[in-house]
């Protein structure tokens, strides 16, 4: 499995520098061969850097470069290690890597975090919190993903886990023991145990229900009826204009769909066409789609200048709006909007601050991304609900004074379930499917 694999782990093009890993066992002996001096090379200790000249398979000079050594098991995969930095011609660095690919594999999609994983380096949530970060859309995100990078949710799971763990060995110690003058188990204290962990395992499951929008995205509808300011709502978020705005309505026929940061959070903010009764087959399709958005949506902006316009509003889909009287610039001065109601303006300088804090509290978004333990991926999540679900039938077998077999079998299924976030136990197929989505390099 430690073969060498040797990659570009810079983002291609022209730049001051680039970087090429390759890792494995043998890796120093093999940059060696194309580096001069060698023996300065082969002699460093680990997190050196050694600067001298790269040849090609002819012995030709291709570049001055500086080789940093990282020694097993020191090093991001836990294999042999060098980092070769060399100007960053693409031209160049092609040739680079080519003279090192006669002795090394070209590394697959995440191989390296693979390697790492294999080798001990990172537990799976860590994982993929490496493709995480480097994906990360917001500062929010990249806080979400540095926070799993650095262990904060595995400690977590961990902790779980060993609790769960110990409710299942006093189970067994019951079953083991029932034929002999024993005392009996304290049924009110495994009890305790069980109800606590499904407190916690319900809390970071709620939270994980609005903290993987981090991950994804959080999607936002505007609507209303034409003329309400969606358009010019849609621009100032952006703070371009994406959308065009006339007096006219039913200008916006389509929808529209851009991403943008709100205080760190990833949006994906949506503009659709005005809501009414129309003969006009294109605009009527154009309200269809945005009927469909709103329900999809996580939440629906519903902008209007009469209060009347929000009758026709869906009853199903009132809990998920907020209602925005717009243009509030443009009102009388006593204007007062209905209560709860949020006035907006993309006029003014602080126009957006009431609503944008609105959006932040509905979603009950967390505010400390780094400090606290928080699900942002859906594969955590759907394992986390399997562990939540076995722990509340592990709960009711107990007060139905069920056989303690049948509970530490609920148990054990709970456990297996953090086990397959944290990756004790992971198949082939599913490390495939995980690491395939990294980049080259990585």
């Amino acid at each position: 499995m430690n073969h060498p694999i040797c990659a570009v782990i810079t983002a291609p093009g022209s730049a001051a520098i680039a970087v090429i890993r390759i890792s494995g066992t043998g890796t120093l002996g093999i940059v060696a061969e194309f580096f001069r001096p060698s023996s300065k090379l082969l002699q460093a200790k680990s997190h050196q850097a050694v600067f001298g000249t790269f040849y090609n398979l002819d012995q030709e000079p291709l570049d001055q470069v500086l080789c940093t050594v990282f020694l097993a098991p020191h090093s991001y995969t836990g294999d042999e290690t060098v980092e070769l930095s060399c100007h960053g011609n693409p031209d160049l660095t092609g040739r680079i890597l080519a003279t090192l690919l006669s002795k090394a594999e070209l590394a697959k999609p995440g191989e390296f975090t693979l390697r790492a994983y294999l080798n001990g380096k990172l537990d799976l949530v860590q994982a993929e919190a490496v493709n995480d970060l480097i994906s990360a859309p917001t500062s929010k995100s990249e806080s979400a993903a540095l926070m799993q990078l650095t262990g904060h949710l595995s400690r977590h799971l961990e902790g779980l886990l060993t609790q769960i763990r110990d409710a299942r060995l006093r189970c067994e110690l019951a079953i083991d023991f029932s034929d002999q003058d024993l005392p009996q188990i304290d049924l009110d204290h495994l009890d305790s145990i069980i109800k606590k962990l499904i407190t916690s395992a319900s809390d970071l499951y709620a939270e994980g229900q609005n903290s993987i929008k981090l991950r994804e995205g959080i999607r936002i509808c505007l609507a209303g009826a034409p003329n309400a300011g969606k358009s010019s709502l849609f621009n100032a978020f952006l703070k371009h204009n994406r959308a065009i705005v006339t007096p006219h309505p039913g200008t916006t026929r389509d929808y529209l769909e851009e991403s943008f940061s709100l205080s760190g959070y990833p949006i994906v903010l949506y503009d659709t066409a005005g809501l009414r009764t129309t003969d006009n087959i294109i605009e009527q399709e154009g309200i269809n789609r945005s009927a469909q958005l709103m329900r999809d949506s996580d939440l629906i902006l519903y902008l209007y200048d009469d209060p009347a316009e929000l009758e026709q509003v869906d009853p199903a889909l009132k809990d998920k709006c907020i209602f925005v009287a717009a243009k509030a610039d443009l009102r009388d001065a006593d204007f007062q909007p209905t209560p709860g109601h949020i006035p907006c303006s993309v006029n003014t300088p602080d126009g957006l601050k009431a609503l944008s804090a609105a959006i932040i509290s509905r979603l009950s978004l967390p505010q400390q991304v780094f400090y606290r333990p928080l699900i942002t991926n859906a594969r955590h999540l759907a394992a986390l609900k399997r562990a939540l679900d076995a722990l509340i039938q592990a709960e009711k077998l107990l007060s139905d004074q069920a056989g303690f077999e049948f509970i530490a079998f609920e148990l054990i299924t709970a456990a297996n379930a953090l086990e397959d976030i944290l990756g004790v136990v992971s198949t082939d197929d599913l490390l495939g499917e995980i690491f395939s989505n990294f980049c080259i390099g990585k």
